[in-house]
């Protein structure tokens, strides 16, 4: 028993180094890149970090900026909690806040207490469809859920340029494609006098919910059973297809929660470049914080921070603003190079151990009779 349990924590701590050695050799790489094209990486990081969380102002924008990708990586997590994976958040996002745009331009309230929890409703109705889909395909007919999520997301952006161009489009608009103004009891609040928003609270209730739920309830324990060995799962009978299908569906659900917030909260209405990659980024951060929901929500306030700190880097340093795009990279390639080594390191520690109780049990045999 214990010693079980002190393979988890030594395997936990693994992937925690493993994390942390990723991230500082993602910055040394790029700190060479930066040398390369004539630029001082101290400057540039002490930049970042003045732009992300110098003043109330900064962190606040940073803030602003980790909330989408809190939900969204709060949604990868859920459906990789079930082995599988989501790669669709990003047209999970736009699909919440299509349904968010919907309720906010048709729907005749006038107070806040009945449009919010509507628009929030059909946002989580509209992205739990849209990762429903390819959740479907996948327990039915093996549809690989990380191609059909990906290829979704195109899918969701063109319906949304569609919409802005088409049948929501702004008659009173003569230059970008956007749909009208929401009304002012569709906007969600407002946190401290800040552009914060309530979206952050969702986020934090999100993390801390599922926190409590997977250690401590049933459906926990399955959920963590069928991520870790489905076939034993279906052994002990554990209805895991039906599992996976709703990991999708809230999933899909969480990750719309980031659409209605950004065109609630901060557009004011649908338009397109809603998002500027806060899926995959959001994806990152799952990864990063290896699906834990409340290293999720930290490690989205980092790189919020990243992407604050990035718009000021352009106005100080002259550096556009995908020297963070170049950052975010190396880090995922540097995750995922250092997830491939650990899991070796952990493998023939095992097979290591299994061999040498193996000896113990069964010593070599004596023939009688030799000298």
């Amino acid at each position: 028993m214990l010693s079980g349990h002190w393979q988890k924590l030594r395997r936990a701590g693994l992937y925690a180094l493993g994390s942390l050695f990723a991230v500082i050799l993602a910055f040394a790489i790029t700190a060479v890149f930066l040398l390369l094209v004539g630029r001082d990486p101290v400057a540039v990081y002490t930049g970042i970090y003045q732009g992300a969380f110098g003043d109330s102002f900064s962190l606040s924008e940073t803030l602003v900026a980790a909330t989408p990708i809190m939900l969204c990586g709060l949604g990868v997590a859920i459906a990789q909690w079930l082995g599988m994976m989501n790669v669709g958040v990003e047209g999970q996002l736009y699909l919440g806040a299509i349904g968010a745009t919907y309720v906010a331009l048709h729907c005749p309230f006038s107070q806040s207490w009945q449009m919010l929890p509507l628009m929030l409703v059909a946002a989580a109705v509209c992205g739990a469809f849209w990762s429903f889909i390819p959740g479907l395909l996948k327990v039915t007919i093996g549809v690989s859920e990380v191609i059909s999520t990906l290829l979704m997301n195109y899918v969701a952006l063109l319906l949304v340029e569609f919409l802005i161009h088409g049948p929501w489009e702004d008659p009173n608009n003569v230059s970008w494609p956007q749909t009208a103004a929401f009304p002012a009891c569709a906007e969600l609040p407002h946190l401290f006098g800040t552009r914060v928003h309530l979206g952050i609270v969702f986020a934090i209730i999100i993390a801390l919910l599922f926190a409590f739920l997977l250690p401590t309830t049933k459906i926990g324990f399955i959920s963590r059973v069928i991520g870790s060995n489905p076939d034993a799962a279906e052994y002990a009978h554990y209805k895991v297809k039906r599992y996976q299908l709703w990991a999708m569906i809230i999933s899909g659900a969480v990750a719309a929660l980031a659409g209605f917030s950004q065109v609630s909260a901060i557009e004011g209405r649908l338009r397109s470049g809603l998002s500027p990659g806060y899926g995959y980024t959001g994806f990152l951060a799952c990864w990063l914080a290896r699906h834990n929901p409340i290293a999720v929500i930290i490690v989205s306030l980092l790189i919020g921070g990243l992407l604050s700190g990035a718009d000021s880097l352009q106005l100080s340093a002259k550096l556009p603003f995908a020297t963070v795009n170049i950052l975010q990279g190396m880090i995922f390639f540097c995750l995922l190079a250092s997830e491939q080594f650990i899991n070796r390191l952990a493998n023939s520690h095992i097979v290591v151990k299994d061999l040498k109780i193996e000896n113990k049990k069964d010593p070599p045999s004596t023939v009688r009779g030799e000298a």
